[in-house]
Formats: structure tokens, C-alpha cells, sequence
């Protein structure tokens, strides 16, 4: 009884993912399909009535839906119209060559990023400045970003990603920018070719998915312009993502090598970057489905899988620990708090000149004024928390009005902030093509469309796998909706939603699959049976029923309520082209 209880216990955890999945995908993809948000130059009049210009101003416009509706109606036929040339069936008989494909799509990826990378040689801004800076100081022993007010003094936390550069610079020499980026692009062949395994253990005998996922991995430019990013964003999912291959390969087969791998590289991800945690609460969280989910299993594979989660906790303490030591070492033996980790909810939760709950310099602000003493800040922190949520609970429409914009901006964004990151960085006269006007109306409108895509397909894998689905397959849907609720009160940005947009690639994948399967089978069905048969009735009666959601969705798009709900056309009227400049100088001039 026991033993079929803890079943249960699993099967409506799954139950309770998938759906929550389900809604979460399906807010993205509604929104995504009828309202996009976009980052640009703003000008306005400050407190003290100063112009000031914003370049990273979010812009929340009305998107064409008829567009994204055709797209998707296209590709479905194309999806039937490829089954049907198929026999229905699919069939491979050169699995090797198929194989081989998306590795080559993998490698292809990455020579992309290579070529972005020597094109522009971008050097580092903002933060990525600071940790590159802090490393090459750090190696000639000047150890002032530990002084009161310096930037490992402010971000301890940061350590792990400067240690990294530090051995980049030993390799490579201090600030050799250009090296370290093309070592990212490295990085990403890893995480696409990682996507693509990932995909073909869960799903995939037959090569056709994994060269599927590859591809696709390929398309999503977006991440491929992280290579320029010298941050811990590319590294840091390159170990997530082989530590998550390595715990779905000690699922398979508990092998020691499988279990090292899969505890070290979690550790060593959230040490280059500490958003990463979620991935690693999200393997425990998987790692404890199958072991209640496996209801007759040997003793032998429940130690198996506790020893697992033990060496995983072990290697995130190792990692922290190990962080904690090298800060003591380079400060004369001195801690280093740092920020209280609360400022960024709070900061999360507040609004900002770039859009509500991103980055507004609260956190660093808070800890000036309180002198840099952590106590101090952590209570004045609280109390700012404590005043926030106590005015959010009094206001909820607002509060609402809040969440919605959040979201948005964060996660409606098709491009993920990777113009913005490239962005005053070429150290070329002339920048690429896509930051350039007509290449960012193409990549902006290209990037649209893909998000729409990608978004539709993790829908269809919600609906259509939701009882077919196995455990195995939760680590990527809870990892995602870990990520999502996550940010939901943290600091959001789109830099965030980087690090977990693209498990959604394999889910895409599987979730077309799934629908050309349906698609066909209804195809079949026809053919045989005839439309005035009961099952082409039903099959009538879903594309009316179909038809008709869709066209009371599309007129109620332009009801205020949807508009405030999805954040659609609160700033089309002002909003000019995608291009970092809402105020075009050579326009106010042909009009003078």
C-alpha cells in the first residue's frame, strides 16, 4: 500500500507540472502572439524636470497576430504534407547520417558565434567589465575590488564567474576579450549539442529528433549573440546542461563516472552563475519523482538515486565553500557579505525606468546608505520588503498591471536583450548587419516569429503528452517553470530569461512531432471513413469549435481588459522602429 501510495503521489506531481506548464507556456504564447515588447532609446523629463535619455526604455506594442496564425497553419500542413510523403511512418534507414547532421548544426552554431565575435570584436560593458577587470587585477595582485565600496566587496557572489576569467587570462592573457568570447562560442556547440542528446534520450531511437532539436538549436540566434556576453550566462548552462545529461544517464545506467559528472558540473554552474540553483533544485526535485514514482524498483536503485542527490548537495556546498575560501584568501582572511540577497526581491518587485521589477540600482543604493554594513541593510531591507508587499496587497488591479508588464518584458522580449548586449560595444567602425537599420528590422521580425513558434510547439507538447508522457521528461518542464516563478519576484530581465527560454527547443520539438502525428492520423481517417462519417463529424465539429475560439480571441484583443492582462499597444503610438533610437535626428531636421 505504501509503495502504490508514493505512485500516486508521483503521477499527480506530474499531473500537477504538466499543468502548470500548460498555463504558463500558454500565457507566453497568447501574449507573444498578439503583443511583443522591445527595448529602445526614450526620452522624458526627469523629477528635477532634466532631459534624460533611457537606452534600455521597454516598449510594450500590439503584434500582428494574423501573421503568427498563418505561420502556424502553414507549418502544419507542411508538417501533414511530410508524414503523408512518408507513408505516415517515419523511417530512417542511415541513422548515422542523420546523426552526424545535427552534430554539424551544432558546429555550425558555433561557427556562427565565431564569426559574429571576429566581426565585431565586442569588448566587454557594465558588468561583464567589472569581472573581466576584477580577474586581470586580481592575477597582477590588486586585490582594491575588496575595499569597502569596490565591486567584489558590493558582489562577493560574483567571485565564482572572475575566478573563471582568471583562468582565461592565465591561458589567453589578462583582458584578451576576443579569446574569451570565442572559448563562449565553444561553450554554446556544447550546450546545443548537449539540447540535442538530451532530446534523443528522452524521445528519440532513431536520430530524427536529436538532428531535429539541433537545428532548431541552430535557428535560435538569440543565444548564439550570448557568445559576446563575458558573463557566466553560456558557461554556466553549459555545465547545467551536461549535468542534467549526466543525471538522465544514471538514470539509465548508474555508473559512477555519471554520478561525479553530474554533482560537479551542477556545482561548478551555480558557482559561474548563481541563477543556476534553480536547475540544480530542479534535478533534486526529478531525482525524488522517479524514486517515488518507481513503485517495484530494487532497494538497490532508491540508494542509488539518494547517493545522487547527496553528491549533488555535497558539490553545491563544495562550490560555495570553495568561493567562500578563495574571497578569504585575496581579503587577508577577511569575509565578505556583500548585499543581502533580499535587496534583489525587493528590487523585483519595484518599478523601474526600464520596465517594472528590472534593474533600478536599488540594491546598491540601499547598501551605500546604510554604510556597506550588512545588518543594517538586511533590516532596512525587510522593511522596504515588509512596505512593498503591504502596498501591492492594498492595490491588486495595480499589482496586477505590475506582474503583467513584468512578465512581459522579461519574457515577451523575441530578441532576449542580445541587440542590447552588442549594443555601443563593436570595436569596428562599422557594426554588423543586424545592428544596423534594416538588419534589425529583419532579425527583430525574424526573432518575432520564432518565439511565437517555439512558444506554440511547447504548448502542443503540454496538451498532447499530458498522459504520455514519462518522469523522465519532467527535469526540463519544472526546470522552466522553476526559472519562471522564480523571476516572477526576483530581478527580472531578459538576460534572464536567456538562461531558460531555450529548454523549451527539445520540448518544441517533441511537441510538433506529437501534432503531425495527430494531424495525420485525422488525415488517415478522412481518407478511409469520408467527412459525413461520426469520426469526420467530430473532426468538423473540432475545426468549427477551433475557429471559433480563435476568432472571439482575436476580437477580444482589443478589449481594454486583454490589452492590460497581456500587456498589448501601451506604447504603439510612440514607438518608431527597433533601431535604440526613438528620436531620429535626421527626421526632426527634414521636418525643420
Amino acid at each position: 500500500m505504501m509503495v502504490s501510495g508514493r505512485g500516486k503521489i508521483a503521477e499527480w506531481m506530474k499531473r500537477f507540472v504538466f499543468i502548470l506548464f500548460a498555463l504558463i507556456v500558454g500565457y507566453l504564447l497568447t501574449a507573444s502572439i498578439f503583443s511583443t515588447c522591445y527595448l529602445g532609446s526614450y526620452r522624458y523629463m526627469n523629477a528635477a524636470q532634466v532631459e534624460e535619455i533611457n537606452v534600455e526604455h521597454t516598449f510594450y506594442i500590439q503584434d500582428h497576430y494574423i501573421q503568427h496564425i498563418v505561420v502556424f497553419t502553414a507549418f502544419s500542413l507542411l508538417l501533414v504534407l511530410l508524414r503523408a510523403k512518408g507513408g505516415g511512418k517515419i523511417t530512417d534507414k542511415n541513422n548515422r547520417r542523420i546523426s552526424r547532421l545535427g552534430t554539424a548544426a551544432c558546429i555550425a552554431a558555433g561557427l556562427l558565434a565565431v564569426l559574429i565575435i571576429l566581426q565585431g570584436q565586442y569588448p566587454p560593458k557594465f558588468d561583464q567589465k567589472h569581472v573581466v577587470d576584477a580577474a586581470a587585477a586580481l592575477n597582477a595582485h590588486d586585490y582594491s575590488d575588496f575595499e569597502v565600496g569596490g565591486y567584489l566587496f558590493i558582489f562577493p557572489f560574483q567571485m565564482g564567474i572572475v575566478m573563471y576569467f582568471q583562468v582565461l587570462s592565465r591561458m589567453f592573457g589578462s583582458l584578451n576579450y576576443i579569446a574569451f568570447e570565442l572559448v563562449n562560442a565553444v561553450w554554446i556547440v556544447l550546450c546545443y549539442w548537449l539540447y540535442m542528446k538530451i532530446a534523443g534520450m528522452l524521445w528519440d531511437k532513431e536520430h530524427r529528433c536529436k538532428t531535429q532539436t539541433a537545428v532548431l538549436c541552430l535557428l535560435f540566434v538569440p543565444f548564439i549573440l550570448y557568445a559576446t556576453f563575458l558573463y557566466g550566462t553560456v558557461v554556466g548552462m553549459a555545465f547545467a546542461l551536461l549535468s542534467f545529461y549526466n543525471v538522465l544517464l544514471y538514470e539509465a545506467n548508474p555508473k559512477i563516472h555519471s554520478l561525479l559528472i553530474a554533482g560537479v558540473s551542477i556545482g561548478l554552474a551555480t558557482v559561474f552563475k548563481s541563477n543556476y540553483t534553480v536547475y540544480m533544485i530542479a534535478e533534486l526535485i526529478f531525482i525524488v519523482l522517479k524514486i517515488l514514482a518507481d513503485r517495484g524498483c530494487e532497494r538497490r536503485k532508491t540508494y542509488a538515486r539518494l547517493l545522487l542527490i547527496l553528491i549533488i548537495i555535497v558539490c553545491f556546498g563544495i562550490g560555495r565553500f570553495g568561493v567562500s575560501q578563495s574571497i578569504r584568501s585575496a581579503n587577508q582572511g577577511q569575509e565578505v557579505k556583500g548585499i543581502p540577497m533580499m535587496a534583489w526581491v525587493v528590487m523585483g518587485l519595484q518599478d523601474g525606468k526600464c520596465a517594472p521589477g528590472w534593474y533600478n540600482a536599488y540594491n546598491n543604493t540601499v547598501y551605500e546608505r546604510n554604510d556597506y554594513d550588512y545588518d543594517k541593510t538586511q533590516e532596512a531591507v525587510l522593511d522596504d520588503l515588509k512596505s512593498r508587499v503591504k502596498g501591492m496587497m492594498s492595490r491588486p488591479l495595480e499589482t496586477t498591471g505590475f506582474f503583467v508588464k513584468k512578465v512581459s518584458a522579461q519574457w515577451n522580449n523575441p530578441t532576449f536583450q542580445s541587440l542590447w548586449i552588442l549594443e555601443n560595444r563593436s570595436g569596428r567602425e562599422t557594426p554588423i548587419w543586424i545592428l544596423q537599420e534594416k538588419g534589425r528590422v529583419v532579425y527583430t521580425f525574424l526573432a518575432n516569429l520564432l518565439q511565437t513558434w517555439i512558444l506554440a510547439g511547447a504548448f502542443l507538447y503540454a496538451v498532447l503528452r499530458f498522459k504520455k508522457s514519462g518522469i523522465e521528461e519532467m527535469i526540463l518542464p519544472i526546470t522552466f517553470i522553476g526559472g519562471f516563478v522564480f523571476h516572477l519576484f526576483w530581478e527580472a530581465e531578459g538576460l534572464y530569461a536567456i538562461l531558460y527560454f531555450p529548454l523549451l527547443l527539445p520540448l518544441c520539438v517533441c511537441g510538433y512531432r506529437e501534432w503531425s502525428k495527430w494531424l495525420y492520423a485525422r488525415r488517415t481517417e478522412m481518407m478511409t471513413d469520408g467527412w459525413k462519417s461520426p469520426a469526420g463529424v467530430r473532426l468538423r465539429m473540432k475545426i468549427c469549435t477551433a475557429a471559433v475560439v480563435v476568432v472571439v480571441v482575436c476580437a477580444l484583443s482589443y478589449t481594454t481588459v486583454f490589452a492590460k492582462l497581456f500587456a498589448r499597444n501601451d506604447d504603439t503610438g510612440v514607438f518608431n522602429t527597433y533601431t535604440q533610437e526613438t528620436v531620429n535626428e535626421s527626421d526632426a531636421l527634414s521636418e525643420q
